[in-house]
């Protein structure tokens, strides 16, 4: 539940008819084998179930943390979509209407006599986000924040639009949504989910976290740090209740959004109204996920160290939902490769083995390097017998050795590639490459 939404699978649309994909056994072993290639090298830590036909198919966990069916997840902002259900039951039973003006709950929030709740729900409110102070404290919901606090700082950010002249992710849109519906409910959030979505469809394993209540089996977020996972410090979730604050497992978000798309929790005609319409992105609460030719919808979510996503396609009526919670390779393309799997795409299992350098190399390497091309320098050093790298003014990351004089940091995408004679490096990042001299 990141400033940054999680990146939807965007590949090219081909125009040819979408066959519905078949999760036959084989493809489930293939599944399997290729959460392994992940785990044999140490690469991932997470969690893939798939349902068809409102069945699970395949629960597993893979890595070097130990994790089960019940586990349960941070799951960030898919919390949202758990929120927007909630404001659309109210409106089915004509207890809100989405053309309020927000000024009916929160009549001081900046715009609030000209947003809707609409416009909070499909993030065209022009309000911004609450999760990072635009100040020195970037990360200052990992300690506990009064909901007074939270609710000055999105008054102080103000907005940065007219309402639906733009699209803006928000989090502080959905956070005044929170508040909204336990105005309404006259009940805190945690108790809402639990007596309107989680205990009557039988989502034993869905909470929202209040501060209060610990629950077993949580899994937690870890970062890769010279080569060994280490924990990763995440939000205090009650500073992003209805937001990004719920922990569920993958088999209770599948059987949600089954429910939800089997026009059991809402009506058909409020699911249509909060899917999104034509090209739109967003929908009122939900996303699409569309990959080549197959249109999904649902939500991802991103805590500072877990990432996931749960979609459903209707026409198959599959569920796909997938979990990281130790990233050492991007998510990214690893859902690439589950989803080529599942939709019969071809697809490379990624190189992942380490190569043994020569550490002779090393000391050529360390140094400054900088490019007329690039706005920051680049120091290269040593720790510990590990090859560094930092950006000037950015954090440090561990270079991976793939190949002779080639490293990587997989984590975002980087390659490096030496020239220890012409004291330089290639560097290559999202289709792009550049060479840095070292001064």
């Amino acid at each position: 539940m990141k400033t940054l939404l999680y990146i939807v699978l965007v590949l090219i649309s081909f125009s040819v008819t979408a066959q519905k994909p078949v999760v036959n056994s084989a493809k489930l072993e293939e599944i399997k084998s290729y959460l392994k290639h992940f785990e044999d090298n140490d690469a991932l830590l997470g969690s893939v179930s798939v349902f068809e036909n409102d069945k699970e198919l395949l629960n597993q966990s893979f890595g070097a943390i130990p994790a089960s069916r019940t586990t349960k997840y941070q799951v960030g902002s898919i919390s949202k979509m758990f929120t927007a259900v909630l404001i659309g039951q109210l409106v089915e039973e004509h207890k809100m209407d989405l053309n309020e003006p927000l000024a009916t709950y929160f009549p001081k929030m900046p715009g609030a006599s000209s947003i809707k709740l609409s416009n909070l729900l499909n993030h065209t409110s022009g309000l911004q986000n609450f999760v990072v102070k635009q100040d020195s404290l970037k990360y200052w919901l990992k300690k506990p924040v009064s909901q007074q606090a939270i609710l000055d700082e999105i008054a102080r950010q103000g907005v940065a639009f007219q309402p639906g002249d733009s699209i803006s992710y928000s989090n502080s849109g959905y956070y005044l949504l929170t508040r909204i519906l336990e105005q309404k409910y006259k009940k805190p959030y945690e108790t809402i989910l639990e007596e309107r979505i989680t205990r009557p469809f039988g989502l034993e394993n869905t909470f929202s976290l209040n501060g209060k209540t610990e629950y077993e089996d949580t899994a937690i977020s870890y970062e890769k740090k010279d080569n060994k996972w280490v924990k990763l410090e995440e939000f205090y979730f009650p500073n992003v209740q209805g937001v990004g604050d719920i922990i569920s497992t993958l088999s209770d978000l599948n059987s949600f959004m089954s429910a939800l798309f089997n026009n059991e929790i809402l009506k058909e005609e409020t699911l249509k109204r909060m899917l999104p319409k034509d090209d739109d992105w967003f929908g009122l609460g939900i996303m699409k996920a569309p990959f080549y030719n197959h249109i999904a919808y649902g939500h991802g979510g991103d805590t500072y160290g877990t990432h996931t996503v749960t979609s459903y396609h209707p026409e198959s009526k599959l569920g796909i939902t997938y979990v990281i919670n130790g990233e050492g390779y991007p998510t990214n393309n690893f859902a690439i490769g589950l989803l080529s799997i599942i939709y019969d795409k071809d697809y490379s299992l990624p190189e992942l083995t380490e190569y043994t350098p020569d550490k002779l190399y090393y000391d050529a390497y360390t140094g400054t390097y900088s490019s007329p091309e690039l706005p920051i320098a680049i120091t290269v050093y040593q720790k510990e017998g590990a090859l560094m790298a930092q950006g000037e003014g950015q954090s440090p990351f561990t270079l991976t050795p793939k190949s002779k004089h080639t490293f990587a940091y997989l984590k975002a995408g980087i390659h490096i590639t030496f020239d220890p004679d012409a004291e330089t490096f290639l560097f290559k990042q999202g289709g792009q490459q550049f060479e840095l001299k070292k001064k």
